[in-house]
């Protein structure tokens, strides 16, 4: 029990570094011309961003954490508690920007902090299976082809295609099944093994940035956030049994509890993401004074109403108030 705690302890720090790195990524990205979308020019123009730096940062020490939390516990157990990142998010909301936490908020809270512990102490034990073989390549190279399938298309396709947030999801899926196969191959000193997956970590967790921080100029972060923490956590999660040997129990009580608790893990996501002190954290008030293209979505909607027929102010004040976020720090690993 104490293995799982320690995990815990790492992971639920991870979870704030990533919130941080989150939030300090989503303004900087917003403020990119959409004409740079799913291309590495994108990159480019943010490295140069001290803040966008700053971000990457805090989610390459919240992946080096993660990692350290998966030689401690299950993954089963790891991607639903960084879950508590979105309760992060909130709370900066609640004290930074006076942000009211409304009883939908609170209760989703509430539900993660419920769920976390109860996967924890039904969850499997963390294992080292070293999977390999058809059984391993299989799956992941499949998630690696469906994450760059928006890649392959052409122009304004390409940015607008609504599989962009899903490539970002499958990415870091890809990332998280990747630091779990490096930790157990670090616990047997496997080390040209640990060199590889940690090539296979940076190139995913790339993928997975540019796919979000593209989608992110596009789409509001209800859009976004959703797609991308579902398919972070719960592909691995699925696929734990197959690749690590992380099986659940033979007892259908214990694994319904399992089920239930992730069930409570995803709807209280589900409600962090769409609530409206998330989006505030990751939306975008002021333009930098470099953009190509400006896309701020108050001056948006400012020039929206100028060109259009006078409006009702209750209408005026809900297209400003619609400014989208953001996503998952990394240009590292989820």
């Amino acid at each position: 029990m104490t293995q799982i705690v320690v995990g815990l302890a790492f992971t639920l720090a991870a979870s704030a570094l990533y919130a941080v790195g989150l939030a300090l990524q989503a303004v900087e990205a917003r403020n990119e011309p959409e004409q740079r979308a799913l291309r590495f020019g994108l990159f480019r123009r943010l490295v140069r961003r001290p803040r966008w730096l700053l971000g990457t940062g805090c989610g390459l020490a919240g992946w080096a954490l993660q990692a350290l939390a998966l030689t401690h516990a299950s993954l089963t157990l790891v991607q639903p508690a960084l879950a508590f990142g979105l309760v992060f998010v909130v709370l900066i909301a609640s004290r930074r920007l006076d942000e009211t936490i409304g009883r939908r908020e609170l209760l989703a809270v509430g539900a993660i902090i419920t769920a976390v512990p109860l996967i924890a102490w039904l969850a499997p034990e963390r294992t080292v299976a070293l999977a390999h073989g058809p059984r391993l390549w299989i799956p992941l190279v499949a998630i690696a082809v469906a994450a760059l399938v928006p890649y392959a298309f052409r122009g304004d396709r390409r940015a607008a295609s609504a599989l962009v947030p899903v490539s970002a999801g499958l990415a870091y899926a890809l990332d998280g099944l990747a630091t779990k196969l490096a930790s157990d191959d670090y616990s047997v000193h496997r080390w040209l093994s640990v060199a590889a997956w940690f090539v296979a970590m940076n190139l995913a967790s790339a993928v997975g940035t540019l796919s979000e921080m593209s989608a992110l100029q596009r789409r509001p972060v209800s859009h976004v956030a959703p797609l991308v923490f579902g398919l972070t956590t719960f592909v691995p999660v699925a696929l734990a049994p197959l690749l690590v040997g992380e099986n659940w129990s033979s007892s259908p009580q214990r694994d319904a509890g399992v089920a239930f608790g992730l069930l409570l893990v995803a709807a209280g996501a589900l409600t962090l993401a769409l609530s409206k002190p998330f989006a505030r954290v990751l939306a975008v008030d002021t333009p930098s004074p470099d953009r190509e293209t400006p896309r701020n979505p108050r001056s948006d909607s400012v020039r929206a109403s100028d060109s259009a027929p006078a409006e009702s102010p209750t209408a005026s004040a809900l297209t400003t108030m619609s400014a989208p976020g953001a996503s998952d720090a990394r240009t590292s690993a989820t």
